[in-house]
Parts: C-alpha cells; structure tokens; sequence
C-alpha cells in the first residue's frame, strides 16, 4: 500500500490516533513506573524502636468455580455474550448486503429490459401488512 492511499484513507486519522495514543502510554509508563522504584516500603517498629519484619497475609480464600472467582465468571459471560451479539450482527448484515445485491440486479434488469430508469427508493410507497 503506497503512502498517498494510506494518508487518504478514511480510516487514516483513527490509525494516526493509535499510534499517538500508544506512544503517550508508553511514555507515561516509563516516566511514572521509574517513580515507584525508587520507593521502599514502610519499615515497622515495636515499642522500643527496634525494627522487625513486616509478615504480610496472604489473601482470604474466596469460592472459586473450576479455578474462577465469580467476577471473573461475570467478565467471562459478559465477553462471551458481546462475541455472539457481535456474530449474530454480522450475519444480519451480510444478509442484508445479499438482499440489497439482489434487488439492485433486479432493478438494473428491469431499467435494461424497459428502457425507464426505476424511480429511487424512497419514492416507493412501503407495502401495507395485512
């Protein structure tokens, strides 16, 4: 793909945007995580001001359902029903496409076969239901 067919592109800005967006993130990445290195943690004291090691609890065991949490049960179905809506949306649409490539052979057949230019679409009345 040469340069020019890129930068007129329509989907040239939001590519452009990425690309900024993803550069900003890594800067910040390196100014800010370069910060917390540098600190250490909180030392302890006992009553004479000696110092003693810090023991830090590991977490409470919370119910897990074939190694999941809950939440992550959530997270998963919610990914998993955005994928399907997402497929299901596609389906519509290609099948819409073939429909509208239908009708658009069956009006060039009929502008070829009468001679008259078929009016636009929304010229035509919608079809009554019954």
């Amino acid at each position: 793909m040469a340069w020019d067919d890129l930068r007129t592109s329509p989907a040239f800005p939001a590519i452009v945007g990425g690309i900024a967006g993803a550069l900003g993130g890594a800067a910040l990445m390196v100014l800010l995580g370069g910060r917390k290195s540098k600190e250490k943690l909180p030392l302890a004291y006992d009553e004479s001001g000696n110092q003693v090691k810090v023991v830090y609890l590991p977490q409470q065991a919370s119910p897990r359902i074939a190694g999941f949490t809950p939440t992550d049960l959530v997270t998963l179905a919610t990914i998993g029903i955005s994928l399907v809506r997402q497929i299901q949306d596609m389906a519509q649409i290609k099948g819409l496409e073939k429909d509208t490539a239908v009708l658009q052979d069956q009006k060039e057949i009929l502008q070829d076969k009468t001679g008259v230019p078929a009016p636009p679409a929304h010229t035509v009345p919608a079809a009554k239901k019954k």
